[in-house]
Formats: C-alpha cells, sequence, structure tokens
C-alpha cells in the first residue's frame, strides 16, 4: 500500500506541472481580406464544378509546425492549441485581441498598414507578435517594437545576400532598373546601400514607365533603359512585378539578371538540395493537402517565417524547468533560443531589433545558387549579422 502510494505521489509531482503547460498560437487575420479570399474562390470552379478547396499558407504553415514538434512537446507535457482570430479593421483593435487566450502567440498575417496598429496595440497589452509577411525596413528600425518579432527577412537582408554574391563573383558594376512606386523608389535605395557596403558601384539608376502612350513606347523597351553604359550585372527593382520580367534576355549588353527577377534572394526555395531541407519541402507536400500544390511546390517566404517562428518556441521549450510558466515572449526574447532552419545554421533573434538571423538562399526558378553569407564576408560576433542592419548601424536598440 505505502508503495503504491508513493509511487502516486512521484507521478503527480512530475506530472501536473508540466502537463498543465499549453503552447498557445493563434494566428490573426484580417476579416475583409479573407472574405475577398473566399469570394474569389468561391467564384473559381474546377472542370466539375467543384469549388476549390482554399486554405491559408500561413495556417497550414504553423499547423505544420506543431504537427513536427508533436512528440517533444508531448514528451515534455506540453499540449498545443491553435487558434485562428480574424479581426474587423474599422472597429477598436484591443477588444479584438482579448479575444485570442493572454498567453498566445500571435501570428499576425495582415496587412501592412493594419499589421502596425495590432503590433502595436498588442505591444501595449504586452503581448507577443510575429511579423511573418513583411520585410519593410522601418518595422525593424523606426517601429522598434520589443514585443514584436520578425522572422521574415528583411530587405537590407535580401540585398546584403545579393550584394554578396555579386562581389563574390566579381561583378561589381550594377546597373539598377527600377519601377516608378514609392515602394520601388524606396527598395532601390535599400539595394544601392547594400551593394555600397560590400564594394560594389551603382553605375546609374534608371527608372521604367507603366505607361502605354506611344511617345513612351521606344525609351520604355529593356534594350534602351540597359544601354549607353558598361556594367557587370542589372538588378532589377520591380515590387509589382509587370515590367521586370521582360528585362531577363532583353539587355543592351549580355549581362546577368538579378534581383526581382532571374537570380533573386529567399527566404526558403523548393530546390534546396542540403541541410536536410528535401525532407522539409517533402514533409510539406505530404501535409499541406492543396489541390494547387505540385512536386515542385515549397513553401513561400511567409509561410517558412510563420513555420520558423512555432518551430522556434518549440525547440526552445525544452530548455525550461518543468515548474517554470510557458512564456512565449520570454522565449522569444531569450538570447539562447534556437531553431534548426535547415539551412546551414541555426537561426536565433538578434537582440537589438528583435529580427530572426538565418542564412538567405540566391536562387533561380528552378535552383538555389548559392547559400548566403558568402565566404569571405566576416564578422567579429555572428557570421549571419553580415546580412541586414547590424547592431552598431541600427537604430532600434531593445536589448
Amino acid at each position: 500500500m505505502s508503495r503504491c502510494v508513493a509511487v502516486l505521489c512521484l507521478a503527480l509531482l512530475y506530472a501536473s506541472p508540466v502537463s498543465a503547460r499549453v503552447l498557445e498560437i493563434t494566428v490573426v487575420s484580417d476579416a475583409t481580406e479573407a472574405r475577398s479570399e473566399v469570394a474569389r474562390q468561391e467564384s473559381s470552379q474546377s472542370f466539375a464544378g467543384i469549388a476549390v478547396k482554399v486554405s491559408r499558407p500561413v495556417d497550414r504553415a504553423v499547423a505544420l509546425a506543431l504537427h513536427e514538434s508533436a512528440t517533444l512537446l508531448d514528451t515534455l507535457g506540453i499540449t498545443t492549441q491553435l487558434g485562428t482570430l480574424s479581426l474587423d479593421p474599422v472597429t477598436a483593435i484591443a477588444p479584438q485581441l482579448n479575444a485570442a487566450p493572454k498567453g498566445s502567440l500571435l501570428v499576425l498575417d495582415l496587412p501592412l498598414s493594419l499589421m502596425e496598429r495590432v503590433a502595436t496595440e498588442a505591444d501595449r497589452l504586452g503581448r507577443a507578435t510575429v511579423n511573418v509577411r513583411h520585410s519593410d525596413a522601418y518595422l525593424r528600425d523606426a517601429l522598434c517594437l520589443p514585443t514584436l518579432f520578425h522572422t521574415i527577412p528583411s530587405d537590407r537582408m535580401y540585398f546584403d545576400a545579393l550584394g554578396q554574391f555579386l562581389v563574390f563573383r566579381g561583378w561589381r558594376k550594377i546597373l539598377v532598373v527600377r519601377g516608378p512606386s514609392d515602394q520601388d523608389a524606396a527598395r532601390a535605395e535599400t539595394l544601392t546601400a547594400s551593394l555600397r557596403k560590400f564594394g560594389a558601384t551603382v553605375e546609374a539608376v534608371r527608372e521604367f514607365s507603366l505607361s502605354h502612350h506611344p511617345d513612351d513606347r521606344d525609351k520604355n523597351t529593356p534594350e534602351f533603359l540597359t544601354g549607353g553604359l558598361s556594367y557587370d550585372a542589372v538588378a532589377v527593382i520591380d515590387s509589382d512585378g509587370d515590367y521586370g520580367r521582360y528585362v531577363q534576355y532583353s539587355t543592351r549588353r549580355p549581362r546577368p539578371v538579378v534581383g526581382d527577377v532571374g537570380l533573386k534572394a529567399s527566404g526558403w526555395h523548393y530546390a534546396l538540395e542540403r541541410y536536410g531541407a528535401p525532407q522539409l519541402n517533402e514533409r510539406y507536400r505530404a501535409f499541406a493537402d492543396y489541390p494547387r500544390l505540385h512536386g515542385r511546390a515549397a513553401m513561400t517566404d511567409v509561410e517558412f517565417a510563420a513555420w520558423a517562428a512555432v518551430k522556434l518556441i518549440a525547440n526552445s521549450v525544452g530548455t525550461l524547468a518543468a515548474d517554470v510558466p510557458l512564456d512565449v515572449l520570454s522565449i522569444l526574447s531569450d538570447p539562447a533560443s534556437q531553431v534548426d532552419l535547415y539551412k546551414g545554421t541555426r537561426g536565433s533573434i538578434r537582440q537589438w531589433n528583435n529580427q530572426l538571423r538565418q542564412p538567405i538562399l540566391l536562387g533561380s526558378a528552378d535552383a538555389v545558387i548559392a547559400v548566403a553569407p558568402m565566404p569571405k564576408f566576416l564578422h567579429p560576433t555572428h557570421y549571419v549579422d553580415t546580412l541586414g542592419i547590424d547592431q552598431p548601424e541600427s537604430t532600434c536598440q531593445l536589448r
């Protein structure tokens, strides 16, 4: 009898505090955006007249990360709860956020302007949020919220990777061709800063027009825009993806095209063939249950960012003592928290601006050509910190 009581007491001692812990994830979306997507998909019929099945990419990636982590979390006595929160952008944000569990990680699958509002309000409430959609530099510098984390790379990380690759290959004279939008102008400035950072020179920045006026037709051709000077490569900034697709194979000089077309920088790629990446892509394809996926499909950068955020937390909870509450904000803020990103090095959070440090892939449509940081680009503390705004440069100094 006494032996049975002792065994029962031990079971309660070790099981009770752990089993009470719950990892809660809430994917936050825009109700207006969601309704538009549903309407679009409902109007899209297959040849048999059956509506195409819709699954939001971020939801899918978060669910995959929890599925992959199930065994580990179960061993630790941690249960998971995945929820969704659809926000109405025209009403007050705080009461809507309070509908999500208080300790939940809020994964922000939102348009940029709404994401800023939500992240600011969540910071006031002390809620942990993750930006998985937007690479804009000012979110990391000017906004600079202690509870907002970024698992998608910044524009500066993407362009630093591209700049390193060009300099590594000896292509130092760059012609930049950009679109007319404010977003294109800002991204072209970021690219220019990255190129100069690593020793490349910008020979010229030329702007294409989306005008269909006959007088603009000739001077808007790729051959005209890329003529009249010497360069080693053409970097195209075209956020809308309309004009840039015609630049490749149409330049005045036979030169490589990089940027938004040709060789692109990305957080993830279906053709990465090292570091266990093929196995992750296979798990994604098997898990997705999405009719439009095919043999070459992989996670987008947004999906990979959502997956990485959840995996970072799931992989780090094992370092917590059994009697320590599971606090996602503390885990994300801990410099010791790491995650295997299947890109050759573990990812961790930069303490000064809450950006997930990670290698960047440089690839064509069907192959990964290089993984940045490139060889010989050194950093005094962490070699991946050659990509993006380094701590001494950053106007955001959180920790």
